[in-house]
């Protein structure tokens, strides 16, 4: 059994001893792959963001790759950036469902992170995803407004001024594009409050100008017009060219609502000539195409057709077909108006080429889009069923491991059990012979013991016997002197009284003692006589004194001097006790009595 267990022991420490090895490799291993995988990590993040839009299913390939590493690592901040990255990816390419996903994923790792300020930003991407009316399965304004809501929350957690302002420009633009100006309004109010410096500046101009857009869309002209005058002062302060234009191009607009064409077109010139200055073509055509409407609307088709001549050749050059269309259709209906209906055909079909060209070209885009999601969301159930099929083997591994380690520590369990066992068996034997020999020396105490008591109770009987024998040898004597007294003389009775009463002063002793050995007897034998009356209620005194007598295991001839009487009266006793407790012929008396 030693050599069994010896093995065992051997086997088990070889064992934790390659595992020690094992693991000091692994953990060299580890390190070493956490650094590689540090920079691979980086290095896919690079390309996934450089080609998002070159290629996106090559970026998209890049960054699941870095988010692995991530997962790996259980680095927190590179799972978040991963996952950003690919919802980014994803929302490009149309594949909104996924890009929502990705993001939600974000969030929850950024709020272990306590990242606010990337965390608002993610619920304003996922609010954009839902207000988008070309997102026809993911268009939901409810959402798009729960987004905000959360994105406002977060905002405030981050306690930075600018997170606040960000979140109040995305939600005024959301409701923008709901057309709930009311509540737009509330929103760049919101920004408004904000003590103005040069860190809000451009966010302030901002919010002034979107709001006064709403102000002219609800029709609220003079507090638009105020607005606009305000922000145009701090445009030229601060040198903000964009938003110059657009409220010198809003001021165009409220000064055609209220019927001043002329301011309308000298604003409309000013913003031409800005974003012209500015080298930004595509805001001067549609500010260009304004004009040339409201030219339009003053019956000046001549005028309207310069103007429209001009833009669409422009918009030609600079490739801005949406425009340049547009343009292409006002000129054909100016010289449809002049009766020149060659002039009219000729620029018509220019409008039907164009028009055919922007639409190609769009919906080149979409289907180029469509087809890159497509690829996309297959590529995402592929890599779902690798790694499902990696986790399911992986899974196994783990199990045959867990099986082996558990078979191991259920052996040596066994193996020291049947050695405790053991162990314990013989113990076991040991001490139940100590315990068998320590019990016969306590049965041989108690036997000695009990032969003691025994002797010394028969030698108090033979005592009691002794004192009743010199009881009865004065008693004798006694009653023939009384039996003279009661036949004598009356003048000699007095005299004859006081010699008996003497004697009995002289042997007064005797009675004591007598009466105090029957009370010894009695206290020792207690609880015998109570067994015997509790067994045999109608035992009578002399029977249980005979009972004490046959305990002590006293001969009929000792009992019959100890009790002054026959043996065949002694003979007599014993039998009717037999009968009394149903004693058989062969059934010894004191052995029944003695375990009573």
């Amino acid at each position: 059994m030693r050599r069994i267990i010896t093995i065992l022991l051997s086997c088990l420490c070889f064992m934790f001893s390659n595992n020690l090895f094992s693991n000091n490799e692994n953990n060299k291993n580890d390190i070493n792959k956490i650094i590689t995988h540090e920079n691979r990590f980086d290095k896919l993040i690079y390309l996934a963001n450089t080609y998002s839009e070159k290629n996106s299913e090559f970026a998209f390939n890049c960054a699941y790759k870095a988010q692995k590493i991530a997962y790996k690592t259980n680095d927190l901040n590179q799972t978040a950036t991963s996952n950003i990255v690919l919802g980014e990816i994803l929302q490009k390419n149309g594949s909104y469902d996924y890009a929502i996903s990705y993001y939600e994923k974000a969030i929850e790792e950024l709020i272990m992170l306590k990242e606010y300020d990337s965390i608002y930003r993610m619920y304003i991407k996922i609010a954009h995803i839902y207000n988008d009316e070309n997102h026809i399965n993911n268009y939901d304004k409810g959402l798009s407004i729960e987004s905000m809501k959360q994105a406002i929350i977060f905002a405030n957690k981050s306690n930075n001024p600018k997170s606040l302002l960000e979140t109040y420009m995305a939600f005024g633009d959301i409701y923008s594009k709901q057309k709930e100006f009311e509540n737009a309004i509330a929103c760049y109010d919101n920004i408004l409050k904000f003590k103005i410096n040069n860190d809000n500046i451009n966010s302030i101009i901002k919010a002034k100008t979107n709001k006064a857009e709403m102000l002219i869309n609800i029709k609220s002209y003079e507090k638009a017009m105020s607005l606009i005058d305000t922000t145009l002062m701090l445009c030229d302060t601060y040198n903000n060219i964009e938003m110059k234009m657009k409220n010198l191009a809003f001021k165009a607009r409220v000064y055609d609502s209220l019927d001043n064409y002329e301011e309308s077109r000298n604003y409309y010139r000013k913003a031409i000539e800005l974003a012209y200055s500015e080298h930004d073509y595509e805001k001067c055509g549609k500010y260009m195409y304004n004009l040339g409407m409201l030219k339009r609307r003053l019956e000046c088709d001549e005028s309207a057709i310069e103007v429209f001549q001009m833009l669409s050749d422009s918009t030609d050059a600079f490739k801005i077909y949406d425009i340049c269309y547009q343009s292409y259709f006002q000129l054909s209906d100016c010289y449809a108006n002049l009766s020149d209906f060659e002039k009219a055909y000729k620029y018509f079909n220019k409008y039907d080429i164009y028009y055919d060209s922007a639409t190609k070209i769009e919906n080149r885009k979409r289907i180029e889009q469509l087809y890159i999601g497509n690829n996309l969301t297959l590529n995402i159930e592929e890599l779902k069923k690798e790694e499902q099929e990696e986790s399911n083997s992986k899974s196994l591994r783990t199990n045959w491991i867990i099986s082996i380690i558990t078979i191991i520590i259920l052996s040596v369990v066994l193996v020291i059990f049947i050695v405790l066992f053991s162990r314990n068996k013989l113990l076991y034997h040991k001490n139940k012979e100590k315990t068998y020999e320590q019990q016969l020396k306590i049965d041989e105490m108690e036997s000695n013991l009990m032969e003691i008591q025994l002797k010394n109770s028969k030698e108090s009987l033979i005592n009691l016997a002794l004192h009743l024998k010199s009881y009865i040898e004065y008693i004798d004597p006694l009653k023939k002197e009384l039996k003279e007294i009661i036949d004598s003389p009356e003048e000699e009775i007095k005299g004859k009284v006081r010699t008996v009463y003497a004697n009995m002063q002289n042997n007064i002793s005797l009675f004591n003692n007598v009466e105090s050995l029957n009370k010894q007897i009695n206290d020792i034998y207690k609880d015998f006589f109570d067994k015997l009356e509790q067994k045999f209620p109608g035992i009578t005194k002399s029977e249980k004194r005979l009972c004490v007598m046959l305990y002590l295991n006293m001969s009929s001839k000792e009992i019959a001097i100890i009790t002054n009487t026959t043996l065949r009266s002694v003979e007599t006793s014993r039998y009717r006790l037999r009968k009394k407790f149903n004693l058989v012929r062969d059934e010894d008396m004191v052995n029944f009595l003695r375990n009573i």
